[in-house]
């Protein structure tokens, strides 16, 4: 995130234009108002989702009398009159873009290109940004015509990167507390709910502990999150004494079959760290034989896994005794060694 907040940074001093792309609650919204703040720039914001186009931005047509010149008759015109905050902005910044009425894009884009909307100047407008989340099947959103995003000099992907720091400094979360959503987060949430619980929610959750409501009222309802681990991190205990990592999951595997033996929490920490880390499968066969044959279904359709234990499973078959026991769990499951 500090990356991020440097390239904003040099953007907004040298005055281009950027389109900020990411995933809900990671603070690009905030990011933005911070460093423009900063720089003490005059600022206008619009949540695009919710803007009128006429009302908020283009303005509203006013017929009024207009003469040419003295001689002539006088005649109607209509002038566009809209909030005065937009004609002083030095700099407009768009929330939620790709959530916009077309009408809206159209006047962005005339922004961008020229500083005016219908041939008007905004004789302050330094620059224009906007904040995206990316279109795909997650958000209900639309796509930008490419004239639009080719008038961006900057695409920005910010990614989810819950901190320490900014729970602790801006949240006023306690440090012991913030360090254990942000290493639940990390370790033990799959990429699946890594998308769906986002670092702002993590500072729900993280107000709604120290607040006493239930984590689980916290957590989006369709969301199945694993809280009894992040309970146990709140209460400095974890599953193992020693977290699961790459390293760990290779060379601590005699505690780590022991701790699993009858305990499906643990298996299913081991499972999602595979499936985090696929390239240690070649050193952690002993630990996908160790787990239910429902946990083994589920790590066998993410294709790298697959791809390696098939791999391996054909050395057993061909001589590699080790590896014999992983060959006919394969088979038995339907999965061809050939």
């Amino acid at each position: 995130m500090n990356q991020c907040a440097s390239t904003i940074r040099l953007c907004m001093e040298q005055r281009w234009n950027v389109l900020l792309i990411g995933p809900h609650g990671v603070g690009k919204t905030a990011m933005v108002l911070e460093e423009c703040r900063r720089q003490g720039l005059t600022m206008k914001y619009f949540s695009a989702a919710t803007l009128d186009p006429w009302t908020d931005l283009v303005g509203i047509p006013i017929p009024e009398e207009a003469n040419n010149d003295a001689s002539s008759a006088s005649r109607k015109q209509l002038q566009f009159v809209r909030p005065g905050d937009v004609n002083s902005a030095e700099f407009i910044f768009f929330d939620e873009l790709n959530r916009a009425h077309p009408k809206v894009l159209n006047a962005v884009l005339e922004m961008i290109q020229f500083r005016t909307i219908n041939g008007v100047p905004l004789p302050k407008l330094r620059m224009v940004w906007a904040a995206i989340n990316p279109p795909n099947d997650i958000y209900a959103v639309t796509d930008l015509d490419p004239v639009l995003l080719d008038r961006f000099h900057v695409h920005l992907n910010v990614q989810a990167e819950p901190s320490v720091e900014y729970y602790r400094d801006k949240a006023g979360i306690p440090e012991q507390v913030a360090k254990a959503i942000v290493r639940w987060w990390q370790l033990d949430l799959n990429d699946d709910l890594r998308k769906l619980i986002s670092p702002r929610r993590l500072e729900y959750m993280g107000r709604a502990y120290l607040g006493g409501i239930p984590l689980g009222s916290v957590i989006p309802f369709s969301v199945k999150a694993p809280l009894a681990s992040l309970v146990r991190r709140l209460e400095g205990r974890t599953l193992l004494p020693f977290e699961l990592t790459r390293e760990t999951l290779c060379d601590r595997q005699k505690e780590i079959l022991s701790e699993m033996a009858g305990n499906v929490d643990v298996m299913l920490a081991v499972s999602e760290r595979l499936q985090k880390w696929p390239d240690v499968i070649p050193r952690a066969v002993p630990l996908f034989l160790a787990m239910t044959s429902e946990l083994q279904a589920t790590l066998v359709q993410n294709t790298k896994i697959r791809a390696a234990l098939v791999n391996l499973g054909r050395q057993g078959r061909h001589g590699g005794l080790e590896l014999r026991p992983l060959a006919d769990r394969l088979i038995a499951m339907g999965i061809p060694l050939r």
